[in-house]
């Protein structure tokens, strides 16, 4: 499989709200005549806190490097602008990488989002509601529709978080604007579970069993209710994946390889195609013989 050299731009506008400009950073294989996929990495923080410049740039570095074009995105927080504000940025962000796609040797037809935590939240309700009504305005006829998604330890029914979720000075509440039980029809349309249907994309859900910020249920709750998915419960690993039996490192391997799958069908030669499957099948054997 080739490795190719990478270059890196920031902080590319792609919208502007009143609250501020929305900008992006992009790492993407150097002068190539090629047109490669796009991966679209959404940041946690609990909606509150966290930037494109502190997480998620290695990340992309290591997929750029195997024919990606990865984009690290800002968006509003919650102390500026409460749901849905956060994920129309999201949306926007797809509908700029697809608009744009040509100038940045993007296929606008294969484009993949994934994050962490609320990042992972925020990616996969942007998948799973693309084109929604409730969140489209007149004249954005750029569909915000992905290839696949994954999500890292993010929640995706906030109604059943429980416990300390539901305390008015959550990040959930603070990103619906109120507690979440008083904010219940607010939550609802934020649940990434609530647009499931049998189109939606291939989604890759990873999370550890011993997760103390967002409950591992959520995780299984979402690989139920989905058509397509991939569910690695990874044991021994919190929130951050410190402590499993897999590592990040691994973890980011197998999020590698799922887009991989997903989005480069018919770019690379059956010889790359029989490579990448041992790969995969190796990994996968590995996770399954560790991981319940």
């Amino acid at each position: 499989m080739e490795i190719y050299q990478t270059e890196e731009l920031v902080d590319i506008v792609y919208g502007q709200t009143a609250e501020r400009e929305l900008k992006l950073d992009i790492i993407q294989p150097v002068a190539s005549e090629e047109f490669f996929p796009a991966i679209i990495y959404v940041h946690g923080g609990g909606w509150m806190s966290g930037d494109k410049s502190k997480v998620g740039g290695e990340w992309n570095a290591s997929f750029a490097k195997y024919g990606f074009v990865c984009i690290n995105i800002n968006f509003r927080l919650s102390g500026e602008a409460i749901f849905p504000a956060p994920l129309l940025d999201v949306k926007q962000a797809i509908r700029w990488v697809k608009l744009n796609a040509k100038n940045y040797n993007i296929d606008e037809n294969k484009v993949g989002i994934w994050g962490h935590s609320s990042g992972g939240h925020l990616a996969t309700l942007a998948a799973l509601s693309a084109d929604h009504p409730e969140f489209s305005s007149k004249g954005q006829f750029i569909s915000t529709k992905v290839n696949a998604v994954a999500t890292l330890a993010g929640p995706v029914d906030l109604l059943e978080m429980g416990g300390w979720h539901n305390n008015p000075n959550s990040p959930e509440s603070k990103f619906l604007g109120g507690s979440v039980q008083e904010q219940s029809v607010k939550a609802e349309l934020a649940n990434p579970i609530h647009y499931i249907n049998e189109d939606s994309p291939p989604v890759l859900i990873i999370q550890g069993d011993y997760d103390e910020i967002c409950p591992v249920q959520q995780s299984q709750l979402l690989h139920t209710a989905l058509p397509n998915s991939s569910y690695l419960e990874i044991k021994g690993a919190d929130h951050d994946f410190v402590g499993g039996v897999l590592t990040l490192d691994d973890v980011l391997t197998i999020v590698r390889l799922f887009f991989n799958r997903n989005l480069k069908t018919g770019l690379i030669n059956k010889e790359e195609l029989a490579k990448h499957r041992e790969e995969v099948n190796k990994v996968m054997d590995w996770f399954k013989e560790n991981s319940r």
